[in-house]
């Protein structure tokens, strides 16, 4: 079992399996919000049939969704400079416009994925007036509809394999400035990569953003039996987690950054953010949203998953870095 799941399908590509994901955590998120563990107006348009969760898949999804927007939230408060976030993988998440409409985005918001899954995106928001109206006035349609333009939203197109030969390029014509602060956010998506690929990524980010913070969510602990069960489980569905062993506990993810010059990481497991960094008045409050008696198999699975960051910044001291004040809180 994962934060996510759905029947498996042999006849599918590995592309097409790790795309299908998207589905998966959307009705995820979709199903948490409908019992009241998160507020997101928009996660419903981009479900076309809503399915409840086992409670453990709906709180995995809101410890998740929440530290994620935490962190987030955190990197665009970090000072008054003009930032801009880069989602990689971003499927059907909403972050976007939900920043919009709380009038807290920031200056540019950009999201990449495979052509299939940016043009049922886009198909949604111009089907579905409350997300149209958040796109800036000049927003406009490009490559056959599987991309859009505007001055403070951009959706790409591309294969993150060839994040440096094709989409940094494009994103640069497009008007990415890459020594603004920048966050790069991975949910699930760069261990779906081989570790040449990411790796990639992740050093080019340092060496090119150097005002950057990076944050992946992850599965982690492949080798114990819960592991060996999710990896087996996750190839019925023709699905590889290729960068699993490369990066398989906390202290790897936090080693893959330092080891390329990132100056600061932390990783934390599921389990470990639900335990100590939700206060009690929000577990009191989750609580009431269902009984969760699967608490041996709950904290199984939330010790499988991780939230990483890593942080960069100039040649001055952490202390004088726009950064200096992100790191995990109590929600």
């Amino acid at each position: 079992m994962s934060f996510g799941t759905s029947r498996p399908n042999r006849n599918i590509s590995n592309d097409e399996a790790v795309r299908g994901t998207n589905d998966d955590a959307t009705i995820s998120k979709l199903s948490a919000v409908n019992l009241g563990y998160l507020e997101d107006k928009f996660a419903r348009y981009f479900v076309k049939r809503g399915t409840r969760r086992p409670p453990i898949i709906n709180r995995g999804s809101f410890v998740r969704t929440r530290f994620l927007d935490s962190l987030l939230q955190l990197f665009i408060d970090s000072s008054t400079e003009k930032k801009q976030v880069v989602s990689l993988g971003a499927g059907s998440d909403t972050r976007y416009f939900l920043l919009k409409e709380a009038k807290q985005n920031p200056h540019l918001y950009i999201e990449i994925d495979f052509p299939e899954v940016t043009s049922r995106k886009l198909a949604t928001i111009y089907k579905n007036p409350e997300l149209k109206r958040l796109l800036p006035e000049d927003a406009k349609l490009g490559n056959g509809g599987t991309e859009l333009y505007s001055s403070d939203y951009i959706l790409l197109s591309g294969d993150l394999r060839r994040f440096t030969e094709d989409l940094v390029p494009r994103l640069q014509e497009l008007g990415c400035d890459f020594s603004l602060p920048t966050m790069f956010l991975s949910e699930c998506v760069l261990i779906y990569l081989d570790p040449i690929y990411s790796d990639k990524i992740v050093l080019w980010a340092v060496e090119s953003a150097p005002k950057s913070m990076f944050v992946t969510y992850e599965q982690i602990l492949p080798d114990d039996p819960f592991g060996q069960m999710m990896i087996r489980n996750l190839e019925l569905r023709d699905i590889k987690l290729r960068g699993l062993h490369a990066y398989p506990d906390l202290a790897s993810q936090e080693e893959r950054y330092l080891q390329k010059g990132w100056r600061f990481a932390k990783a934390l497991d599921i389990q470990e953010l639900h335990e100590h960094y939700i206060s009690s008045s929000e577990k009191a409050r989750i609580a009431k949203l269902e009984f969760l008696d699967e608490l041996e198999e709950w904290n199984l699975l939330a010790k499988h998953y991780c939230i990483a960051y890593a942080l960069t910044f100039p040649e001055e001291s952490k202390e004088q870095s726009p950064f200096k004040d992100i790191c995990f809180q109590k929600l």
